[in-house]
């Protein structure tokens, strides 16, 4: 045999000062990109005064001796809900304020440690039980709140506490109160406040809790687009190292207000959009914040599936199907459910109603979907899901080769549609008479079943 010649790929440290000369050229159109970052903490608030207010009221009673024990602020992804909590409670007088965010938890358990770890404690075992992360959080408290007035601990990510259902979320929470009344005892105010997607009576809560909790909530709507092109327009003025066309930040406040009224994803699109232009050697413009979007849309699918759950893909592309197939938007969960049975493997057992109804609320959390409640009249109460991206995209990403077929399906259906409307015959009259109506009517109910519409 002979030798095989592999080819030498060599990179030197001259190759990697041209790399990053080229980079150093792309960044010209920035000034300080730090502030396109999501994670840069803002140093003035835009757009959310009157919440801010709302929490100061609800929170200065403690200069008189009195505080509300638990408060929760909910509302869509990217609202300013924790940017406006942690701007409040880290400008208050004689509070401290410990803000733990609980997307890294798992369990209960999890979150009790993740509590502990940021007031500077080490982490426990389980075999420890719960009880016992309670007590250490309340010596935890204690210690640290000495000289204060008033103690604040903020649960961000709140959401995640309801999914380890084994761990009683219910039963957690009722422990914090009571700490709190013990705390109080003692002369050490505290407050809770728990940040959400979601209004706390979405959750499986026991009466005793709920009693204890009160029913005390902020809420914060999505941005608008004024408050939106302020954001912009503030992160703009220093970001970049020359002014940027105010109608292209116009431009990037309304897709991104009509799209979904998320701050940060805007601030995003507008970062992105520049690295496209900076790359092209061309001027910010409104076809770049157009390519940013797909690239962002691409992105943001691929993260939050690359880790998901088999059952969660399928959640996700059963509305993804529905919505492609049919031109809607809005879907209901039995619809999206009955999706999920028809396209799950043959050999894997699908999930329950209900489980089913907890993975799309999870899609909401990611931001994938939008969900809306609404009133079915005497049916009581139901919750539609919209897809916040284009179910090609969504679709293909879930999975490609399934997809792919659910593409060509539709291309065949549309396909024999115009072929019949491009036919002109009367009303109800076909070319090969009743033989001609009865494969109509077949074809009709063929494309029905596959889609999945009642024939």
């Amino acid at each position: 045999m002979f030798p095989v010649e592999m080819e030498r790929l060599e990179l030197s440290k001259t190759d990697i000062d041209r790399m990053l000369s080229e980079v150093e050229k792309e960044n010209l159109l920035f000034a300080r990109k730090d502030l396109l970052d999501t994670l840069t903490f803002p140093s003035s608030i835009v757009g959310r005064k009157e919440k801010a207010m709302e929490l100061v009221r609800l929170i200065a009673g403690y200069k008189k001796g009195h505080v509300v024990p638990f408060i929760s602020v909910y509302g869509r992804s990217g609202a300013g809900k924790s940017t406006v909590v942690r701007f409040v409670c880290e400008n208050l007088d004689d509070a401290l304020c410990c803000f733990v965010n609980l997307r890294r938890a798992k369990t209960v358990f999890g979150c009790a440690n993740l509590i502990l770890g940021e007031m500077g404690e080490p982490s426990l075992k389980s075999a420890q039980g719960i009880n016992v992360a309670v007590e250490k959080i309340q010596g935890a408290i204690e210690s640290l709140s000495k000289g204060k007035r008033l103690f604040v601990l903020v649960l961000d990510e709140f959401d995640v506490l309801f999914y380890d259902k084994r761990g009683k979320p219910s039963d957690f929470i009722y422990k914090l109160l009571v700490m709190e009344e013990k705390l109080r005892e003692k002369g050490v105010l505290s407050c809770i406040i728990v940040i959400s997607n979601n209004v706390m009576a979405d959750y499986e809560v026991d009466d005793r809790v709920r009693s204890r909790m009160g029913s005390t909530e902020v809420f914060f709507p999505a941005y608008t687009k004024k408050d939106v092109l302020e954001i912009l327009r503030e992160r703009a003025a220093k970001a970049f190292s020359a002014p940027v066309d105010p109608a292209v930040l116009e431009y990037c406040a309304e897709k991104s207000s009509e799209e979904h009224g998320d701050a940060r994803r805007a601030i995003d699109l507008l970062r992105v959009a520049a690295e496209i232009a900076s790359f092209k050697e061309e001027k910010l413009a409104n076809v770049h914040v157009d390519a940013a979007t797909d690239q962002l849309q691409k992105d943001r699918v691929n993260l939050a599936l690359s880790s998901a759950s088999y059952h969660l893909k399928l959640a996700c592309a059963a509305l993804a199907r529905i919505t492609y197939l049919t031109g809607e938007a809005w879907h209901s969960t039995s619809v999206i459910y009955a999706q999920y049975c028809k396209i799950i493997r043959k050999d894997t057992r699908p999930l329950t109603y209900r489980r089913v109804s907890e993975l799309l609320t999870e899609l909401d959390n990611t931001g994938l979907v939008v969900s809306q409640t609404s009133s079915r009249g005497r049916h009581g109460y139901g919750t539609q899901y919209k897809l916040n991206i284009s179910p090609e995209i969504v679709g293909s990403a879930c999975f490609p080769d399934w997809w792919k077929n659910v593409v060509q399906k539709k291309k065949e259906h549309e396909r024999k549609e115009d072929e019949k409307n491009n036919i002109f015959m009367p009303a109800g009259k076909s070319h090969f008479g009743g033989l001609g109506r009865l494969l109509d009517t077949l074809e009709d109910e063929s494309w029905k079943d596959f889609v999945g519409l009642d024939a």
